[in-house]
C-alpha cells in the first residue's frame, strides 16, 4: 500500500514539473503521433541530467513544446509522457476503427444472411469474390478521387471502403471459426452419441 501511494506521488510530482509553452496551439489539437522527446533549450550536448522536452506537430515549426523542469531524471519523464500519450492515441484510434467495422458487418448481415461472407457452409471462392470485389473499390475510389477532390474528401471516401474490406474480411474469419467450433464439437460428441449440450438430445 505504502509503495502505491510514493508511486502516484511521484507521478504527481512530475506533472507537476512540465510547463506548458506551446508556440502555436495547445497540446490537445496536436495529434499526439508527432509528439517526440528532444533535448530542451541549454541542453545543445543532450545530457541526461539536462533540460528535456517534448515536441509536436506536422510542419517544419513545432506547433508545441513542452519542457520537463526540475525532475531527477527529465528525460525518463519526458519519455513517460510520450509513451502514455501516444498510446492513448492509438487505442482510440483503434476502438473507433473496430467499432465502425463492427456496425458494416451487423449492417452487411442483416441484408444478406444466407450470402454473407460468415456463412461456414458458403463455399470459399463466393467469400474470396466478395472480399476482392471490395478491394476493387478501394482502388477505383483511388483512381477516381486523385485529382478530382481534395484529400478530407478521399479520406472519407477511402475510410468508407477500407471499412467494408475490412468487415467482409472479419466475416470470413467468422465463417472459419464457427467451422472449427462445429468440428471440434463432432469430434468430441459423435452423433451416435449425442451431445450434452444440445437441448434436442435432452
Amino acid at each position: 500500500m505504502g509503495d502505491h501511494l510514493t508511486h502516484d506521488r511521484s507521478i504527481r510530482e512530475h506533472e507537476q514539473e512540465v510547463t506548458v509553452v506551446p508556440t502555436r496551439e495547445q497540446p490537445g489539437s496536436v495529434d499526439p503521433a508527432t509528439w517526440r522527446v528532444v533535448p530542451g533549450d541549454g541542453n545543445d550536448d543532450a545530457k541526461e541530467g539536462g533540460t528535456w522536452a517534448i515536441t509536436g506537430g506536422d510542419g517544419d515549426e513545432n506547433a508545441l513544446y513542452l519542457e520537463v523542469l526540475d525532475a531527477e531524471r527529465p528525460r525518463e519523464v519526458a519519455e513517460l509522457i510520450v509513451e502514455t500519450m501516444t498510446g492513448r492515441a492509438r487505442r482510440s484510434r483503434l476502438e473507433g476503427a473496430l467499432a465502425e467495422v463492427e456496425r458494416e458487418r451487423l449492417r452487411r448481415q442483416a441484408e444478406d444472411d444466407v450470402l454473407d461472407p460468415s456463412n461456414p457452409h458458403l463455399v470459399e471462392v463466393a467469400k474470396l469474390a466478395a472480399l476482392v470485389e471490395r478491394v476493387g473499390e478501394v482502388g477505383r475510389e483511388l483512381n477516381r478521387d486523385r485529382f478530382h477532390t481534395g484529400r478530407e474528401e478521399l479520406d472519407e471516401h477511402l475510410y468508407e471502403r477500407l471499412t467494408q474490406v475490412a468487415a467482409t474480411s472479419v466475416a470470413w474469419m467468422e465463417s472459419i471459426l464457427a467451422r472449427n467450433a462445429q468440428n471440434a464439437r463432432n469430434i468430441a460428441f459423435p452423433r451416435d452419441l449425442g451431445d450434452p449440450y444440445d437441448a434436442r438430445d435432452a
